[in-house]
């Protein structure tokens, strides 16, 4: 389910490329609205409205779920923001921090501890992020953005008491208001963009749906079945197909430093996915 969840995560630049007319804060308000009616099919097939029901009852989930809501939504915006801008090497650069974010988390929350063969691998992720700050020049502040947003959301959808599917449909209610009320206020300013660009155009915001909340479903679960350091090695599939992308699809540069920093990020995988092989403790 994570391996998945990274992998439809890796192809979204195509579908925000598609809809890029759109504003940054129009998108993120779609995604959030659309991803309701989603999330209620799969808990009306699943019976687990006794489950919210539960969830709902409890103060400390309800908190943890409206701080994961916000925290999700600051990442959309930047990662759509990085894409429509034609910053994708950044989100990238965000996305490969991610998992040095989650080890960091999970030895400093969760108490989780690395074999010395995970410990070598994520030394080498951590050298060639390293090297992608350097060739910045700059404190590459989307990137860092994106990498806590998510890491922080993985921390507390691992710990919160409540299931995948209703996590996400009590977060995306949360926001519901906020995003209602912004939609409105671009149809009231004549900037909105639903049913001003065709049908088929349509089609792709209400697609936002299901591109939002299966591959959050299936992170979200997969995050409760194994340890926090192993969905940080995971996710540097996206940010990988993120930088293959970014060269061949979309008009940036790659340079030597994007190149050796590649180098180490899979040369960390395969290290670390040997060492889970080895020890078959994921």
């Amino acid at each position: 389910m994570g391996i998945g969840a990274f992998l439809i995560w890796s192809f979204t630049p195509f579908y925000f490329e598609a809809i890029q007319q759109m504003q940054v804060v129009e998108i993120v308000a779609h995604r959030f609205l659309w991803c309701i009616p989603f999330t209620a099919v799969v808990l009306f097939i699943g019976r687990q409205w006794a489950a919210l029901a539960q969830a709902i009852r409890s103060p400390r989930v309800l908190a943890t779920l409206f701080l994961t809501s916000a925290l999700i939504s600051v990442n959309w915006s930047m990662f759509i923001f990085s894409v429509v801008t034609d910053q994708l090497l950044a989100a990238s650069l965000g996305y490969f921090l991610s998992p040095l974010v989650n080890v960091l988390l999970g030895f400093a929350v969760l108490r989780e501890r690395l074999s010395n063969g995970q410990r070598i691998a994520v030394a080498l992720a951590t050298i060639g992020v390293g090297i992608q700050i350097v060739a910045f020049g700059q404190v590459p502040w989307i990137a860092l953005v994106i990498a806590f947003s998510f890491g922080l959301y993985g921390l507390l959808r691992k710990t919160v008491n409540a299931g995948a599917a209703v996590g996400l449909f009590v977060e995306c209610v949360a926001i519901a208001p906020l995003a209602l009320g912004a939609l409105l206020l671009f149809e009231f300013r004549g900037t909105g963009s639903f049913g001003q660009h065709g049908h088929g155009f349509d089609a792709l915001i209400a697609l936002s749906g299901i591109v939002t909340g299966l591959p959050l479903l299936m992170f979200a679960a997969s995050a409760r079945r194994v340890k926090l350091a192993t969905i940080g090695l995971m996710q540097y599939i996206a940010p990988s197909f993120y930088l293959v992308f970014a060269v061949t699809f979309f008009p940036q540069p790659f340079g030597t430093a994007e190149i050796i920093t590649f180098a180490f990020i899979w040369l960390a995988l395969i290290i670390y996915t040997a060492e889970i092989w080895r020890t078959r403790i994921v």
